[in-house]
């Protein structure tokens, strides 16, 4: 007899008790449960599960440092300047971009004061990459003169008090040196809520997929949500009438709901029309994270990198399963009620929505585009034909350009979007990453 996790018989006592629930209380118990979610208490790294851009390459850490050394210039090189990594995880992303500030724009390292805000923070003893980079050796990009011990941690953009909704500051008293030398604070946090007078870049990578969703199908011409129940002594599914009005809204906003649809399949105003047992999901946590990030931002900008789609795209009829997606063991998975806390479950970012829940909350669109075009921009090729490689052998160089390489390549990582919003009077929309996307 199987036994089952803590987080699975979490559930399903939920259900027993208050009955069925919605697949993003579902969602949330399987990632974030305290009793066993997989980010809450993993003990493996993510890479075991899955891939990520800054696992793949710290080329990708130091690209974005070079975006980031142009936001301080555009913020008129603040004496002071606050990067927020939300969702920082392992630390990989945060090691990656502090050392290469360190290397290669000293200036903006003596300044930089990194927060790496996640969920349950965990600092494993080596980098998640295949490849050294501590020496400065592995991502292309010339040293500088500058001692990564001249650096110090800055005044805090926050109290260091827990806020009403319970997010607190967990950074060890006595950090180890490594932490030190780098000049990384880690905070236990979950969102921004404790977060003020951020004057500086909010840095999002892979963050919003994991986001809990709300699925929905339609039934009838109309708008069904999808809840979590259990018959038999195994969970399963029902539709029912939504929990949230919101669910509806969002796709009415959409131009996707009522479906008036012509013969072609797509409504008039040139929208994908959600057809008759059409299924798929809606973010409704990014309303509230929009204004946590509104609130969080004095002046600057906000960086997001995650896979997904423009909503005309996102909601057109080769997604008319929704876009769930589960890894565990690098096993690619449609199936969330397996592995039940032992997996990662995602779903693509409508960023459509999130540009317009940005707007609402003053915070302007400056830059979207395809990873690999805005990896581009900020000087990928000539870190590929300048890789610093010494002491590896010609497999093992070929080996780390193949990994750099799947940064940029539409079938890797080179399909996410990234998304620059910016807050604050008087600031550029020229950023470095967008300067050629043409639009």
């Amino acid at each position: 007899m199987r036994v089952r996790a803590a987080v699975d018989q979490e559930i399903r006592a939920r259900i027993h008790k208050h009955g069925r629930m919605t697949f993003a209380q579902f969602m949330q118990a399987c990632l974030y449960s305290p009793h066993g979610g997989f980010y809450s208490s993993r003990g493996t790294r993510i890479s075991t599960h899955f891939g990520t851009s800054p696992t793949s390459h710290p080329v990708f850490g130091a690209l974005l440092a070079r975006q980031l050394e142009h936001m301080w210039h555009l913020l008129g090189d603040p004496p002071v300047f606050h990067v927020i990594e939300v969702g920082s995880g392992d630390g990989a992303l945060a090691q990656s971009i502090v050392q290469a500030c360190g290397r290669m724009a000293p200036r903006l390292a003596q300044v930089l004061d990194y927060v790496a805000a996640d969920y349950e923070p965990r600092w494993l003893q080596s980098p998640d990459h295949t490849f050294d980079w501590d020496n400065g050796t592995g991502d292309g990009m010339a040293p500088a003169t500058v001692s990564a011990e001249g650096r110090q941690l800055n005044g805090a953009p926050f109290p260091a008090t827990a806020s009403a909704e319970g997010a607190q500051f967990n950074v060890p008293p006595s950090p180890s040196r490594r932490d030190t030398i780098l000049g990384v604070q880690r905070v236990k946090t979950e969102g921004l809520r404790a977060f003020r007078n951020v004057v500086g870049c909010i840095l999002c990578n892979e963050l919003i997929d994991n986001f809990p969703v709300h699925r929905f199908a339609i039934q009838g011409g109309r708008v069904k949500e999808v809840f979590v129940t259990s018959a038999g002594g195994h969970l399963t599914e029902v539709l029912d009438e939504p929990s949230s009005p919101r669910i509806e809204e969002r796709l009415t906003s959409l131009g996707l709901f009522p479906a008036t649809a012509s013969a072609e399949g797509r409504q008039l105003n040139g929208a994908p029309s959600l057809t008759e047992g059409y299924r798929g999901e809606v973010n409704l946590a990014m309303e509230d994270w929009t204004g946590q990030l509104s609130r969080a931002l004095d002046r600057g900008f906000i960086l997001t990198i995650d896979y997904g789609q423009l909503a005309t795209d996102l909601y057109a009829l080769q997604n008319n399963q929704g876009t769930l997606v589960c890894y565990h063991r690098h096993v690619v998975s449609s199936d969330p009620y397996q592995h039940i806390g032992q997996q990662d479950m995602t779903c693509q970012v409508d960023f459509t929505s999130l540009m317009r829940l940005g707007d609402r909350h003053g915070l302007a669109t400056v830059g979207y585009a395809l990873q690999s075009q805005f990896l581009t921009n900020l000087g990928f090729s000539s870190c590929l034909d300048a890789l610093q490689t010494p002491g590896l052998s010609a497999a093992r160089t070929a080996l780390s350009r193949m990994a750099m390489m799947t940064l940029v390549d539409p079938d890797e990582y080179g399909d996410f979007k990234v998304l620059a919003q910016a807050k604050g009077h008087g600031l550029g929309i020229d950023l470095l990453g967008f300067e050629h996307q043409g639009t």
